[in-house]
Order: C-alpha cells, then sequence, then structure tokens
C-alpha cells in the first residue's frame, strides 16, 4: 500500500471528480464527487480505481446533498460496485455521515480483493450494452440512423420485425419508445431493454404482439449525454424533454419529430411512452401524468394508460401508480414529447413511465428486477393499444 492507487471517471459513461485518495489504516479512502457538466443538480456518477492490489476501499459521495432528490432519504441509496470487469453489485448499505458544517456525504465501501473497482449511481447502460441486448434477440430489431446528434454521432431508431403473418400495408396499432432523454437516467434503459428481449421472443404472447403492433424506439435520444456520461436532467442549453416546441430546440428532438411523423402513416391508434427515472430515492414504477394546464382529452387518455399500468403492477396501490406532474420546470413545461404528440399527431396520447433507481415494492431492483419491470410495461401498452383499436 505504498503506491496510492489511481481514480477517475470510467472509460464508458464516465463521471466523477476526485477529491482526495487518503489512506486509513490497510484501506483506501476514495472522496469524489459528482460532475454537474451540463445540469445544474448533479447525480450520475461512473468512476474507477485501479492499482488497489487486493485492499478495501471506502467511498465518499462528496455531494450527495445537492442531487434530485429528497435529501432525508440518502441513507435509502443504493449505488453499484463491480470488480476487476466483473458484474455489477448492489452496495449493501451506505452510511450518511454529517459534515461538521453541515454538509452530508455518503459512504459505502468494497471489502478488497480486486484490483480495480468501478462504482456508479446505479447500472450503467450504454451503446455496449445495448450491442450486446440486439445481439441476443437476433435479428428480430432492425436499426437506422434517423439523424446526427449535436456531436456528430448517430442517431439511432430500432424497428421491431413483423412476423410473415403481418400485414404490412394495412395500418396497426403503434407503440413508439423513448428512453434516455435524461442521459443518467439509466433505469430507462433497463426497462427497454426487457421490452426489446420479450418482443423479440418465440413465446405466442411475443409473437402476437409482433402481429398487432408496430413498435420503433429510439434507444439514446440524448446519445451524446450517455457516452459522454452526463446526467442531463435539466440539461444546458436546454433540456431535452422540453426541447419539443414546433420549432425544436435540439437537433436530436427535430429527428424524432421527423421520424414520428413518419411512424403515424403506418400506425393506428398509437401510444407513445417515454422511459425515464425519477429523484435519486424515489420507489417503486410510476405513470406521469400531463400537467393540468393540458386538454382535458389528453388527460383522461393517459389515465387509461396509467389503469393499464397499476394492472400490470398488483404489488404496487393502484393510486400510487399515476401521479400529477407539478414540479417547476427551468423551461417551457408545455413542450415535452407528450404535449407535442398530442397536438402534431392527431391527439397521439403519451405517458412518461418512471422507474426508480433503487427498488419496487420494498425489494432492491437488479438489472433482471429491470426487464421484468419493461416486460410488464409492454403487456400493458398492447392491452391498451388492442382495446383502443377496438
Amino acid at each position: 500500500m505504498s503506491e496510492a492507487p489511481r481514480a477517475g471517471p470510467a472509460q464508458h459513461s464516465g463521471n466523477g471528480a476526485i477529491i482526495s485518495i487518503a489512506r486509513q489504516s490497510e484501506s483506501w479512502e476514495v472522496i469524489f464527487a459528482s460532475e454537474p457538466r451540463t445540469s445544474p443538480q448533479p447525480l450520475w456518477f461512473h468512476i474507477e480505481v485501479s492499482g488497489l492490489q487486493g485492499a478495501p476501499v471506502v467511498f465518499g459521495w462528496e455531494n450527495a446533498d445537492l442531487a434530485l432528490g429528497n435529501r432525508s432519504e440518502l441513507h435509502l441509496l443504493r449505488p453499484v460496485l463491480r470488480a476487476d470487469g466483473g458484474s455489477w453489485q448492489r452496495s449493501e448499505s451506505v452510511e450518511v455521515v454529517s459534515l461538521p458544517d453541515g454538509r452530508r456525504q455518503v459512504r459505502f465501501e468494497h471489502p478488497g480483493g480486486a484490483e480495480t473497482v468501478a462504482v456508479a449511481f446505479c447500472y450503467p447502460y450504454g451503446p455496449p450494452e445495448l450491442e450486446a441486448a440486439l445481439t441476443d434477440v437476433g435479428d428480430a430489431w432492425s436499426a437506422s440512423p434517423i439523424g446526427i446528434t449535436a456531436e456528430g454521432r448517430k442517431l439511432m431508431r430500432l424497428r421491431l420485425e413483423a412476423d410473415e403473418e403481418a400485414d404490412e400495408e394495412a395500418p396497426r396499432p403503434g407503440l413508439y419508445l423513448l428512453a434516455r432523454q435524461h442521459a443518467g437516467e439509466t433505469p430507462g434503459s433497463w426497462v427497454l431493454d426487457g421490452i426489446l428481449r420479450l418482443l423479440a421472443g418465440d413465446s405466442d404472447e411475443a409473437r402476437a404482439i409482433r402481429q398487432d403492433v408496430e413498435c420503433w424506439a429510439v434507444p439514446f435520444v440524448d446519445l451524446d449525454g450517455v457516452v459522454n456520461g452526463d446526467y442531463g436532467k435539466d440539461a444546458l442549453p436546454w433540456d431535452f424533454n422540453r426541447a419539443w416546441e414546433p420549432l425544436p430546440m435540439r437537433p436530436e428532438v427535430q429527428a424524432i419529430q421527423r421520424d414520428l411523423l413518419r411512424f403515424a402513416e403506418r400506425a393506428e391508434p398509437r401510444l407513445l411512452l417515454d422511459l425515464h427515472a425519477p429523484g435519486h430515492s424515489t420507489a417503486d414504477v410510476y405513470a406521469q401524468l400531463p400537467r393540468e394546464q393540458r386538454p382535458e382529452e389528453q388527460q383522461e387518455a393517459a389515465r387509461g394508460i396509467a389503469a393499464e399500468l397499476a394492472a400490470a403492477f398488483p404489488e404496487l396501490e393502484p393510486e400510487a401508480t399515476a401521479r400529477a406532474t407539478t414540479y417547476a420546470s427551468r423551461w417551457n413545461a408545455m413542450a415535452t414529447a407528450g404535449s407535442w404528440a398530442w397536438d402534431h399527431l392527431d391527439q397521439t396520447p403519451a405517458i412518461t413511465v418512471e422507474t426508480s433507481y433503487q427498488r419496487l415494492a420494498g425489494e432492491t431492483l437488479t438489472p433482471e428486477g429491470y426487464r421484468e419491470i419493461g416486460r410488464r410495461v409492454a403487456r400493458a401498452a398492447a392491452s391498451w393499444l388492442r382495446k383502443a383499436a377496438g
């Protein structure tokens, strides 16, 4: 332990400023802070410490009380850790330490036995994880570039290939999925992962949905932010989910709007699902309903979708699975994907599905737990579309 380990943002979706590395008896203490990057409130982090030579390491998240969420619930957080490139595991517990000046630091540890330890706020999910999922499901989903991001990356959209018996010429009910309008909200990607895998499967259920439903998905709306390791909530210069103006404020939103117009020519009725994650410690799964200023018909449609979602999660109280949208916005609160779809796609209903970073019905979430949420969300969406189609 004579030489200090090296620490910094991970290569993949990395985020984190190292404040200090200090020796504590037989262990190392690594104090770090989430980098706000484009977001006023920092939350996402993903750092890696190498050169540990098997020593235990204690991590201290220095600016946790600046993150989006209830500061009295920091003790509920369970970051994830990975040793020597293995699988990600939740920390079993955290300690919230009050510093002399009143700030609070969230501390958690790795017991040792590794050369390299990576830690992240939640399970990372980026292009490598998506590529692995698409490899697993074969050619069920086709990918097409629909635009170029602000930093010059290809913005990809997936399309579920219909079975041979499906009539590709006749309009079918359509499901359009968005994930990662806020780059650090990785639960949305894991939920989408479950949807992609379910709909590509060989079950009678999957074949029936492929026959009945046209399904498209944009896995990474803020692809640049995902790759760069940004959190992305309220991202400057313009939050992605407030950029859905008639003249859109992001090139990626412009591309998706055009793609949705193409989608609308092929699908009737239609449903737009926008997959997000809430504040840092908020639990469970719920639908974020349109704001009260929006048309009553739009709100009624959203409540109907939320009812299908509630039925898919019987372990939750039904009234808790749909929540009014009242929080403050730094931009035009009406310029969301849901508002644009209703106003510009012949009253296409949309709903935001929020999935916890932490737990569902008291159980700590794992990647497979998120995939199960995705499977249930897909079934709820298919059920609503079939009913809407009559």
